[in-house]
């Protein structure tokens, strides 16, 4: 192994001091930042908010820092429809992740002490490696998550629910509970060990599960059992809902049939070919939930299916990275927006290259709005987020579709969108399993 000399950075910064310009760049970065100075202001004119399919507009909801990005671009999918089947104007209507936060912890506990019991080690060497303690609590889900405590819970009006002060912030409530759910983890551990059947272990985990109950609901407020709901429709007549239950109100007012709601995905690691389908078994938030399954394709196939969504009045889900060329004053994605290579000698990875090496990842999900399609073709889209309206163009991305390559990962595509071949490839008995 060689080690870099002295003599080595000399020549580095006689090099460096040969261009004159590369000193005038430092200055400039120095001064105004690195994508003030990179920043190609061409791009942004180029990607105006306009759009040729474009659903209705609602009202932007705010996640702060509760990393919930995933239960927000759920809600966005279906607020529509709900709105719809209520009669009342989308401006007015809010649901309450709030609710779906309570019950996704509660059951990530539950996830992590059936995992224990179930683990054939004791060893809490390999239980740790295994990963089991590790995030136990963690705010982290998907649409799967999101379908699944909707399918079990039902839903409530963010009224009935609204965001307590501590449901704004996942780290708060993040280093005090999961500390506890390792506690009882390790406890439910010992139990193991002194070889107690699981019929005692699990009624110790049953008392877990009330104090967690107990704790979260100091914290969230406790969810409600049945509810009263009144608002003025559409029309102008006044509508109250009476005793209701989280349920009744989405077995009355949800018609979109979230179950039958798929992965497909353009996730292009080294050796993956277009039409495998794959298995995470790793990212399980619910314990009824075994695994993630998705379907790779091409970029193309996905960017064709949300069209077809879209043209069909519902929202598209996406699971995206937007680490990189975002600029979030004028709300633009594109990978054209800084001129990085040219200014700073950055290299930019292949998406396949970036995936395999850990470069980028699917780190946040939002939810498709909108397309501008011209010759027959993507050119941009309108994505929503969840961070309210102060920022991005009244809280929405405006993404090139060359963006739509490089860093959409998953859309959550409606099963009937799918062709007969893209099907038959998703209900496959065959899988990869994901590392």
């Amino acid at each position: 192994m060689k080690d870099i000399e002295l003599k080595d950075i000399e020549q580095f910064s006689k090099k460096y001091s040969q261009l004159q310009e590369n000193k005038q760049i430092e200055e400039k970065i120095k001064k105004y930042g690195l994508n003030a100075v990179c920043i190609n202001k061409n791009i942004i004119e180029q990607n105006p908010a306009s759009f040729n399919i474009e659903l209705s507009e609602t009202k932007r909801y705010d996640q702060k820092n509760s990393l919930r990005c995933w239960a927000f671009a759920g809600i966005n999918v279906i607020k529509r429809n709900m709105a719809n089947n209520l009669t009342i104007d989308i401006m007015n209507f809010e649901l309450s992740d709030n609710y779906i936060a309570f019950f996704h912890r509660l059951e990530k506990s539950n996830t992590t002490y059936e995992k224990i019991i179930n683990t054939k080690t004791i060893d809490e060497n390999k239980i740790v490696k295994n990963g089991i303690l590790k995030y136990p609590i963690n705010e982290t889900g998907n649409w799967q998550t999101f379908v699944e405590i909707v399918k079990k819970y039902g839903l409530v009006p963010m009224k009935v629910m609204p965001i307590t002060i501590e449901g704004q912030d996942a780290k708060r409530v993040d280093n005090l509970y999961a500390e506890t759910v390792k506690k009882n983890a390790l406890l439910l551990l010992e139990l193991k060990k002194q070889n107690k059947p699981k019929e005692e272990i699990r009624k110790q985990k049953m008392k877990m599960l009330n104090e967690n109950y107990e704790f979260l609901s100091k914290v969230y407020g406790e969810p409600v059992k049945t509810f009263d709901y009144q608002y003025v429709d559409k029309n102008g007549n006044k509508i109250s809902l009476k005793n209701i239950t989280p349920n009744q109100f989405v077995e009355k007012f949800l018609s979109i049939d979230i179950e039958n709601f798929l992965f497909i995905s353009n996730v292009p690691e080294w050796n993956r070919k277009y039409g495998q389908k794959f298995r995470d078994f790793k990212n399980i938030n619910i314990y009824k939930i075994k695994y993630v399954e998705f379907l790779h394709i091409s970029s193309k196939e996905l960017k064709d299916l949300a069209i077809k969504q879209l043209k069909d009045n519902i929202p598209v889900m996406i699971g995206i990275y937007t680490k990189k060329f975002e600029d979030k004053a004028s709300g633009i994605l594109d990978t054209r927006l800084y001129d990085f290579e040219k200014l700073v000698n950055y290299k930019k990875l292949s998406k396949e290259d970036g995936m395999s090496v850990g470069d980028i990842n699917l780190h946040h999900w939002m939810t498709i709005t909108g397309v501008q399609i011209e010759n027959n073709n993507p050119k941009r889209w309108k994505v929503e987020d969840s961070y309210g309206e102060k920022e991005k163009v009244n809280g929405y991305y405006i993404m090139n579709d060359n963006y739509f390559d490089e860093y959409v990962f998953t859309v959550i595509i409606h099963k009937k969108y799918l062709s007969q071949k893209q099907l038959e490839l998703y209900n496959q008995k065959d899988y990869i399993k994901q590392n």
